[in-house]
C-alpha cells in the first residue's frame, strides 16, 4: 500500500454520503455480503492510522476516516429503513441518485422513497408537494406521484410516494428501443413533460432518463426527482431547457434531426412558449395530431 492509494481511500471515505456509496445497494445474498465485507477490510487496512503515519499521511485524518468507514459499514449491515408519521419504509435497491437526492425501492413495489443526500435541504424534496398542488388546480395531479409520507430523519428530508401501476422510466424505454424513438412516439412524451413543467410553475432541475416515467398504453407521464424550490407564478422557468434538450438527444432516433435542432434552439424558452413552438413543428412534420399506440417490446405490458 503506497501513499497515493491511502490518500485515494481517504478521499473515497470522506466523500461518501451514505453506506451505498462505499458498499453498493444493500443485499441479503451471501455473495453481496462477502463483497461488502472484503471491501470494508481492505479500506480499513488502507486508512489504518499507524500505516497512514508510516506513509506520511495525517494519522488524525486517518483515524476519523476509520470511524466514518466503520459507522457506514455498520449502517449498511442493518436493514435500512425510515420511520414516518404514517408508516415504516424499508429501503431496498437504489434506483437512481443525483448530487441532491437518492431514490429507493421499498417493500411495496409501487412506493418509492426520495431522500436528500445532504442535511438541511428541506426545500429540495418539499417542492414535490407544491408542484402537485399547482398541477391539481389544472386537473393534472396525475403527472406527479402521490405523496404518502414525509419527515426529517438525522437531518435529511425525505418523502415516500406512490406511483400508478404500469410505469416505466425513459431509461427502460431507451433500452427497449436501442436505435431511438420515432419522432411521433417521442412527441407525446415530450409534450407532457413541457405541459407539466408549465402547469407546475416549478423548475424541476432533475430531469433525467430515470426521473421521467411513462405509461406506454395510456400515454401517461409522471415526473419524479423534483429538487428545486417552486418559482413564483410570473417567473420564467428556463432552467430545465438544457435537460429537456438532452432528453431529446438521448431518446430520439438518429435521423430525427428536426426535433433535436428544435430542442437546442428552444432551451432558453419557458415551458409554455416551448410547447407552443413544439406543437407548430409537430404539425409541420406530421400533420394534425392523432393517437399513435405505443408499446415496449422488451418489457411486459403494464
Amino acid at each position: 500500500m503506497d501513499r497515493e492509494s491511502a490518500l485515494a481511500a481517504l478521499a473515497l471515505i470522506e466523500g461518501a454520503h451514505d453506506p451505498s456509496d462505499l458498499f453498493g445497494d444493500r443485499t441479503d445474498d451471501t455473495a453481496g455480503l462477502h463483497t461488502a465485507r472484503v471491501r470494508h477490510r481492505r479500506l480499513v487496512a488502507a486508512v489504518h492510522p499507524d500505516r497512514a503515519a508510516a506513509l506520511g499521511v495525517d494519522p488524525a485524518r486517518a483515524e476519523q476516516a476509520t470511524a466514518t468507514l466503520n459507522a457506514l459499514y455498520d449502517a449498511w449491515m442493518q436493514v435500512p429503513h425510515l420511520v414516518g408519521p404514517t408508516a415504516t419504509h424499508v429501503l431496498r435497491a437504489r434506483l437512481w441518485t443525483t448530487d441532491a437526492t437518492s431514490c429507493y425501492r421499498t417493500d411495496d413495489p409501487l412506493v418509492r422513497v426520495e431522500i436528500t443526500r445532504r442535511g438541511g435541504a428541506t426545500a429540495r424534496v418539499a417542492v414535490l408537494a407544491e408542484a402537485r398542488t399547482r398541477l391539481a388546480r389544472h386537473g393534472l395531479g396525475a403527472f406527479v406521484p402521490e405523496i404518502v409520507d414525509e419527515a426529517v430523519t438525522s437531518g435529511h428530508r425525505w418523502l415516500a410516494y406512490r406511483l400508478p401501476d404500469g410505469l416505466h422510466s425513459l431509461r427502460e424505454v431507451r433500452t427497449a428501443y436501442p436505435a431511438g424513438l420515432d419522432g411521433r412516439d417521442w412527441a407525446w412524451m415530450a409534450r407532457r413533460i413541457m405541459m407539466t413543467l408549465d402547469a407546475a410553475k416549478c423548475v424541476h432541475s432533475g430531469l433525467t432518463l430515470d426521473t421521467v416515467l411513462i405509461h406506454p398504453r395510456r400515454h401517461g407521464v409522471v415526473l419524479t426527482g423534483w429538487v428545486t424550490p417552486p418559482r413564483s407564478e410570473h417567473q420564467a422557468a428556463t432552467d430545465d431547457g438544457a435537460a429537456i434538450a438532452t432528453l431529446f438527444d438521448e431518446m430520439l432516433a438518429a435521423d430525427e434531426s428536426r426535433q433535436r435542432r428544435f430542442a437546442c434552439g428552444a432551451a432558453q424558452l419557458d415551458p409554455r412558449r416551448a410547447l407552443a413552438e413544439y406543437d407548430l413543428l409537430l404539425r409541420h412534420l406530421y400533420g394534425p395530431r392523432r393517437f399513435r399506440p405505443f408499446t415496449l417490446p422488451a418489457i411486459s405490458a403494464g
